[in-house]
C-alpha cells in the first residue's frame, strides 16, 4: 500500500508523460497498483474505489491547486538570474514537498486502515511477503553492489532527471553531478534496515492491532511519521545528503545558459497549468471485474 502513495507523487511530479495523462486514469492504475501487493475481494475492491474517488476528490480540489501556485513561485524565483534563488528558498520548497506528502498520507491513511481492517490472515500474511521481496529486492539493487556501480547509477539518475527540466547539460554541469555524487554518503544500507524496522512495525500492527479501537489512528501515525523511524545516525547522513543535494541545484541554477533557463521555466509552466486544468476535473473510478 506504501507504493501506492509513492507511485501517485513521482508519476504526478516526475514522469515524463506529465500529470495530464496520469491523473485522470488513477482511477484505475491505484487498484492495478495495489494488486500487486495483496489480492482483495469483491468487497473490498468497491470499498477501495469508493475510498480512492473521495480522496482523488478531495485531492483535485484542495492540493493541486496549491501545487500550481508552488510551481508559480518557483518559476518566480528562477526567472532572473541576476537574482539567483538562495539556498533556503530551495529549501522550503523541499519542505513544502514532505508537507504535501504528510498531507496526502493524512487523507489516505484512515481510507487504508478501513480495508486492511477487514483483511483476512492470508492477506496480510501475502502483503508482508510481498512488502518483504521488494526489500529482498532493494538489496541485490542497491546494497549488493559496489559502491563505485552504486555512485555511477545515482549519476546516471540524476542526470536524466536534470535533463528532463533543463534538456542537453554542459560540460561544466555534467561535471557538478559527478562531483556530487562522489560526495553522496552511500545510504542503501542504512535504508535497508529502516525498511526492515518499517515492516516490522507495520507487521505487529496489522496482525495485532487492526481489530482494536486505535487501529487507525496507530496507522494514519506509522504513514504521517515515516521519518520518526530512522535511526540518528540515518537521519544525519540524509541531511548531509540533502545539504549537498541542494548545493548542487543552486550551483545548476547558477550555470544556466539563456536555452535552458528558458526551457526550465516553460517545463515548469506547463505542469503549473496542467495542475491548473485537472483542479475538480470529476476523477473516473473503472468499476472491477471479480
Amino acid at each position: 500500500m506504501k507504493k501506492i502513495i509513492s507511485t501517485i507523487c513521482l508519476l504526478l511530479v516526475l514522469a515524463g508523460c506529465g500529470p495530464r495523462w496520469i491523473y485522470p486514469h488513477l482511477g484505475w492504475l491505484i487498484p492495478f497498483y495495489v494488486d500487486d501487493y495483496i489480492s482483495l475481494n469483491r468487497e473490498q475492491n468497491s470499498s477501495l474505489e469508493k475510498r480512492l474517488l473521495r480522496v482523488l476528490d478531495w485531492h483535485c480540489r484542495t492540493q493541486l491547486p496549491v501545487y500550481a501556485q508552488s510551481l508559480r513561485e518557483l518559476a518566480k524565483d528562477l526567472e532572473d538570474p541576476r537574482y539567483p534563488i538562495s539556498y533556503e528558498r530551495l529549501q522550503s520548497y523541499a519542505n513544502q514537498f514532505i508537507a504535501h506528502w504528510r498531507e496526502l498520507s493524512r487523507q489516505i491513511g484512515p481510507e487504508m486502515a478501513d480495508i486492511l481492517a477487514t483483511a483476512s490472515d492470508e492477506q496480510i500474511a501475502e502483503l508482508v511477503q510481498n512488502i518483504d521481496k521488494r526489500n529482498k529486492k532493494f538489496k541485490t539493487n542497491y546494497v549488493d553492489i559496489p559502491l563505485e556501480s552504486l555512485a555511477e547509477k545515482r549519476k546516471e539518475r540524476l542526470t536524466k532527471d536534470i535533463k528532463q527540466w533543463i534538456s542537453r547539460l554542459t560540460a561544466e554541469q555534467k561535471q557538478a553531478v559527478s562531483a556530487w555524487s562522489d560526495q553522496i554518503t552511500p545510504l542503501a544500507a542504512d535504508g535497508l534496515r529502516y525498511r526492515q524496522r518499517v515492516l516490522t512495525e507495520f507487521q505487529n500492527l496489522l496482525t495485532k492491532q487492526r481489530q482494536a479501537p486505535n487501529f487507525k489512528e496507530a496507522f494514519v501515525a506509522l504513514l504521517v511519521n515515516f521519518d520518526q523511524m530512522r535511526t540518528r545516525e540515518y537521519q544525519q547522513k540524509i541531511d548531509i545528503n540533502t545539504d549537498l543535494t541542494l548545493k548542487l541545484l543552486i550551483k545548476i541554477d547558477r550555470s544556466l545558459n539563456a536555452t535552458q533557463r528558458t526551457y526550465l521555466l516553460k517545463r515548469i509552466g506547463s505542469m503549473a497549468s496542467d495542475f491548473d486544468k485537472l483542479s475538480c476535473d470529476p476523477v473516473q473510478i473503472t468499476p472491477s471485474v471479480q
